[in-house]
């Protein structure tokens, strides 16, 4: 026997018909650097890369990763999909 793989909206959870309008969301969260690495003044080069260090230590490749970069991928329905535009067009931005 066949298992038929019913879609879901990944959002609401809405059940999307085969033939029926839905939405693939793709998202990319990427760090941004400015340029500055705060440190106190007092402190040698030396002694700031050592703290970022002991910093990076504590946290898993995949911590770390998550933090610098994810990329998200997503089935939504149209519902969904108008909610994820609204939130992501501002009004300084439309």
């Amino acid at each position: 026997m066949t298992t038929v793989s019913k879609s879901r909206c990944a959002r609401c959870g809405k059940r999307l018909k085969k033939g029926g309008s839905a939405y693939r969301l793709k998202a990319e969260l990427i760090s941004h650097f400015d340029g500055y690495i705060r440190a106190n003044p007092e402190d040698t080069l030396a002694a700031t890369l050592d703290k970022i260090h002991s910093e990076l230590d504590q946290l898993t490749e995949d911590e770390i990763e998550k933090q610098v970069y994810q990329k998200f991928e997503y089935l939504v329905c149209p519902a969904c999909r108008d909610e994820v535009e609204k939130f992501l067009l501002t009004e300084e931005r439309r």
